[in-house]
């Protein structure tokens, strides 16, 4: 009698446990999957998944989300007590997606045993216009003025037997645009040539150019483009405000935005004279260093009244660079009245 107790008390202890599991919050989902089927590009597709608390205390779902910004899923209740359920209503879009596409929304929540429970979305993209790079931008990463480069966007149909693409500029002409079809004899095949011009001027800079096709739903695609040309030298600020200092303190370096450039700093100018600067170079091909300091004009003196305390001047940095001569940095300051 006295050994028959102890099998007792562990199924007792057991049963006590499965109780404890039972009465615990238990997220469930009518459907874990979704297969949307075939798909034309930026089709959108919307579908419904109920979520039920199966167990016995509150679920509380704190999120959910995708992988994917093609993908929004919207949950209708985060609180749900037991047997209550609610739906997430999941808005999904082709976008310029190709072939088989596979995606996850994540359902956060407290249930102990599946924190983030995914559903799966999937969906089979068709398009009669395949463009590679398939994000439609044509990017150029930082490069020195005066340097030309080339990139290409390739276009191919997938069910008309020939493919004509026809573009002659961009919209803003700061690249130069041409076109190549029936690429390596292929006819469904053309390629868009973007070529980053010697002239263009430094800075980023941003275009577009609109293709337009022979193909049914793609007669016109538009491509963006975009470059970032940089002088061979630039300087720490583009411009120096003391605005109403009573003491002028500031330092602008001069650096090499190409790789391995001898340069230096031959000369250093300025048009207002109470201005004082001194050169330094502590790294030679590195980086040079222009101190300034000095003190504002009265406001009794002709240039104050006459500009109504409004001082502007620039500063002029020469080199011994034949491409960059000399760099120009605005200086201005404000004066009490």
């Amino acid at each position: 009698m006295r050994y028959a107790i102890a099998p007792l008390l562990a199924g007792l202890v057991l049963s006590v446990m499965l109780v404890g599991t039972a009465e615990g919050q238990v997220l469930h989902l009518d459907k874990e999957s979704i297969d949307f089927g075939n798909m034309n590009q930026n089709e959108s597709r919307d579908t419904q998944v109920t979520v039920t608390n199966k167990g016995g205390a509150t679920l509380v779902i704190s999120e959910v989300n995708a992988d994917c910004g093609c993908t929004v899923p919207t949950l209708a209740r985060q609180k749900l007590s037991p047997g209550e359920s609610t739906v997430i209503d999941i808005n999904f879009n082709s976008k310029k997606f190709h072939g088989h596409v596979t995606k996850l929304v994540h359902v956060i929540s407290n249930d102990p045993d599946f924190p983030d429970k995914s559903i799966y979305i999937q969906a089979d993209v068709f398009s009669s216009l395949l463009i590679d790079p398939a994000s439609q931008r044509l990017g150029f990463s930082q490069s020195p003025v005066g340097t030309s480069l080339t990139q290409e966007a390739t276009f191919t149909a997938t069910e008309a037997p020939e493919l004509i693409i026809k573009a002659s500029k961009s919209r803003k002409n700061l690249f130069n645009v041409s076109v190549v079809n029936n690429v390596d004899g292929n006819p469904q095949k053309s390629s868009l040539v973007i070529t980053l011009p010697e002239d263009m001027p430094s800075g980023r800079q941003r275009d577009n150019v609109r293709v337009k096709t022979n193909i049914p739903g793609h007669e016109t695609v538009d491509i963006d483009l975009s470059a970032w040309p940089v002088l061979s030298l630039s300087t720490s600020l583009d411009k120096v405000n003391f605005r109403y200092k009573k003491e002028f303190s500031k330092a602008i370096h001069v650096t090499p935005n190409v790789k391995d450039l001898a340069y230096k700093v031959t000369k250093v100018e300025c048009d207002l004279p109470e201005i004082q600067f001194t050169l330094e170079e502590p790294i030679p091909n590195k980086q040079s260093t222009i101190r300034l300091t000095g003190s504002p004009i009265d406001k009794s003196d002709p240039r104050a009244l006459k500009h109504k305390g409004r001082i502007n001047g620039t500063l002029i940095i020469h080199t011994n660079l034949d491409n960059l001569p000399t760099l120009e940095v605005p200086v201005s300051y404000m004066i009490r009245m």
